[in-house]
C-alpha cells in the first residue's frame, strides 16, 4: 500500500498540482540522462539472453564472486584499522607536526591503485632488483620464499594502503563533531582512554565510518588496472575480457547485470543493518579543543603509527616513480606524454564543468520546487558513483552500438553509402560515462551547500522582482563559490585516475595518461610508465593540497 501511495503522490505532484514546470522538466531530463546506461543494460539482458551465460556461471562467475568477496572482507578490516586509528589519534592527541601528518594521511588518495600496484610489483616481484639483491648478498634468504605480491593478498594490500583515506576523512570528521565532554565523563568514571574509545566514540561514529568503508569498497570493485596487472579475476576483468577479447556485448551485459546486483546487495545490507539509526553527534555549539598530551616516547609512537600507512601508500610509490622517471628521460620520447597530458587535463576540466553545471541545475530545481517528484529525481541522479565504470561503459555501448548499426544499415541499403560509426568510439560517449560515474561527488557537495543557504535570501530576491535564473547565477553561485571549487577539484582528480571506463570507451588513437600507464605496464615497460604515472600523481597532490586549504577555509567561515 505504501508503494502505491508514493506512486500516487508522485503522479499528483507531476500533473494534478501543476508543479511540472521548466525546472522540473530539466531535472527529469538530467535524471533520465544519468540513468540511461542502467536502463539500457537491463533491457539488453531481458531482450537478448545469451546461452553462453550458463557456461560463464558454471566456471567463471564464482571465481569473480569469490575474489571480490575476499577483497571486500579483508580490505574493510585493514582500512578500518588504519583509517579509524589514525583519525582517533589526530583528533584526540597533541603532538609535533600534527598538521603536516594530517595532510600526509590524505596523500595516498593521489596514488591510483594501479600505479601503486606497478610500483610494488616492480619492487617486490621475484625477479625485481630488490629481491635479487637480497638473495645475492644475504645467504639466509636464498631458500626462503618471499610474499608473492602478484596475488589476491597483494591486491588487498594495494587497496588497503591507497583507499584507507576514505575511512580516515569521514572518521576524522565524525570524531571532531563528538563533544569531548564524553571523554571527560569517561575519565571521571575511571575508564582508560582505550576503553573510552571503544565504548563511547566508536559506537557514536560507527555509521559515518561504515559510509567510508562502503566508499572504499566501491572504489576497489571499480578497479581494473590493479587486478588485471596482478592476475586476479574479478567482475571488471571479466567484463573487459568478454567485450574487448570476445566482442560479445550480450554476454558482457549479462555479467554487468550480475555485478550490478552484487553491488546493490552490498548497499542493501549497509542500508538495512547499519543505517537504521541516526545519532546526533553535535552536543554543543562550541567546539572543544582540549587535546590530550603525552610523553616523548608516546608522541614518537603516535607519529610513527600515523606515518606508517602514508609511507606505504604514498612515499614508497612516489619515490619509485621519481627515481625511475629520471632514468626514463634518457630513453623516453615525451611527445606522446605531452599529448596525453593535454587530453587528460582538457577532458577532466571539460567534464568537471559540465557536472558542476548539471548539479547546480538539479539541486536548484529541488530547492525552488521541493515536490516529491523533484526530490525523487534528486535521489535517482545520485546513484552513479555506486556503479563501476565498466558497467556504465557497457550500458552506454549497448544503445549507441544499436543506433550506429541502424544508421549504417539505413545509409547502405537506401543510399548505398558506407559510413563509419558516429557515437561508438567517440569523445561523446566517454564524456557521457564520466558524467554518469562522477555526478554524485558534485551532487552531494552542492546539495549540502544549498541546504546551508537560508531560503530567506531567495524570498528577498523574489520580492525585489528577480527571477530564478538571476537568483541562481548572481546570488547562490557566488555564495557557494568555495564549495563549487571543491567539487570541481574532487571530480577533476577522479577523472584523472579513471581507467576502466576509459579503456572500454576511448576513441581510436586517443589516449589519456591512465591508458598510457596501463599499456606500458601491460607490455612490462615499467620505466616508461613512470613518467605519465608521476604526472597523474603530481596533479592529484596539487588537487589534494587545494582541497585541504578549501576545507580549512570552510571550517573557519562556519560553512562546514
Amino acid at each position: 500500500m505504501k508503494k502505491k501511495e508514493v506512486n500516487l503522490n508522485l503522479f499528483k505532484d507531476f500533473f494534478v498540482h501543476k508543479s511540472f514546470n521548466t525546472w522540473i522538466f530539466i531535472s527529469l531530463f538530467i535524471t533520465f540522462f544519468l540513468s540511461f546506461p542502467i536502463i539500457s543494460l537491463i533491457f539488453k539482458v531481458l531482450l537478448n539472453y545469451n546461452s553462453d551465460w550458463n557456461a560463464v556461471i558454471n566456471i567463471e562467475i564464482w571465481d569473480y564472486l569469490f575474489n571480490s568477496v575476499c577483497i571486500i572482507f579483508f580490505q574493510s578490516i585493514f582500512v578500518i584499522f588504519f583509517g579509524v586509528s589514525s583519525a582517533w589519534i589526530i583528533t584526540t592527541y597533541d603532538f609535533p607536526l600534527k598538521k603536516i601528518v594530517d595532510l600526509f594521511l590524505l596523500l595516498p588518495l593521489s596514488i591510483p591503485p594501479y600505479i601503486a600496484a606497478i610500483a610494488y610489483g616492480e619492487l617486490f616481484d621475484y625477479s625485481s632488483y630488490s629481491q635479487i639483491f637480497i638473495r645475492e648478498n644475504i645467504p639466509f634468504f636464498n631458500n626462503i620464499n618471499f610474499f608473492n605480491i602478484r596475488s589476491l593478498p597483494g591486491v588487498i594490500f594495494i587497496f588497503t594502503i591507497t583507499l584507507y583515506p576514505y575511512v580516515y576523512i569521514i572518521s576524522r570528521a565524525a570524531f571532531s563533531e563528538i563533544s569531548f565532554t564524553y571523554n571527560e565523563i569517561g575519565k571521571t568514571l575511571g575508564s582508560k582512554q582505550l576503553r573510552i574509545f571503544f565504548k563511547v566514540f566508536l559506537p557514536l561514529a560507527i555509521f559515518p565510518i561504515t559510509g567510508g568503508v562502503i566508499l572504499s569498497i566501491l572504489e576497489s570493485l571499480n578497479d581494473f588496472g590493479t587486478v588485471q596487472y596482478y592476475g586476479v579475476d574479478t567482475f571488471t576483468t571479466g567484463i573487459y575480457k568478454t567485450w574487448i577479447g570476445l566482442g560479445d556485448i550480450n554476454l558482457a551485459a549479462q555479467i554487468s547485470i550480475f555485478f550490478l546486483f552484487f553491488i546493490f546487495f552490498i548497499l542493501f545490507l549497509q542500508k538495512r543493518f547499519l543505517s537504521n539509526e541516526k545519532i546526533n553527534l553535535k552536543t554543543s555549539n562550541k567546539k572543544e579543543t582540549n587535546l590530550l598530551s603525552s610523553g616523548k616516547l608516546k608522541k614518537i609512537f603516535l607519529v610513527t603509527f600515523c606515518l606508517f600507512p602514508t609511507i606505504l601508500g604514498f612515499f614508497i610509490p612516489f619515490i619509485f616513480l621519481l627515481l625511475n622517471s629520471i632514468q626514463a628521460l634518457e630513453i623516453f620520447l615525451l611527445k606522446d606524454t605531452v599529448i596525453n597530458t593535454f587530453n587528460t587535463v582538457f577532458l577532466a576540466l571539460f567534464v568537471s564543468f559540465i557536472i558542476i553545471f548539471l548539479s547546480l541545475i538539479i539541486n536548484y530545481s529541488a530547492r525552488i520546487k521541493p515536490t516529491k517528484i523533484n526530490l525523487f529525481f534528486n535521489k535517482v541522479s545520485s546513484l552513479g558513483y555506486a556503479i563501476p565504470g565498466s558497467i556504465i561503459a557497457i550500458g552506454i555501448l549497448v544503445p549507441f552500438t544499436f543506433i550506429d548499426n541502424l544508421f549504417i544499415n539505413i545509409s547502405k541499403n537506401n543510399f548505398n553509402l558506407d559510413i563509419n560509426t558516429f557515437f561508438t568510439g567517440s569523445i561523446f560517449v566517454l564524456c557521457f560515462a564520466y558524467i554518469v560515474r562522477f555526478f554524485t561527488i558534485s551532487q552531494t557537495n552542492i546539495e549540502s551547500s544549498f541546504y546551508r543557504t537560508s531560503k530567506n535570501i531567495d524570498d528577498a530576491a523574489r520580492c525585489l522582482g528577480k527571477k530564478s535564473n538571476f537568483i541562481l547565477f548572481n546570488i547562490h553561485i557566488p555564495l557557494m563559490s568555495m564549495s563549487i571549487l571543491l567539487s570541481l577539484i574532487l571530480v577533476f582528480i577522479e577523472i584523472l585516475k579513471e581507467l576502466s571506463a576509459t579503456l572500454i570507451l576511448r576513441p581510436f588513437n586517443f589516449d589519456t595518461l591512465a591508458i598510457q600507464v596501463y599499456e606500458y605496464a601491460s607490455e612490462e615497460k615499467i620505466i616508461e610508465s613512470t613518467i605519465p604515472s608521476l604526472i597523474i600523481v603530481v596533479l592529484c597532490v596539487i588537487g589534494i593540497i587545494f582541497i585541504s586549504r578549501i576545507n580549512d577555509h570552510l571550517l573557519k567561515s562556519g560553512k562546514r
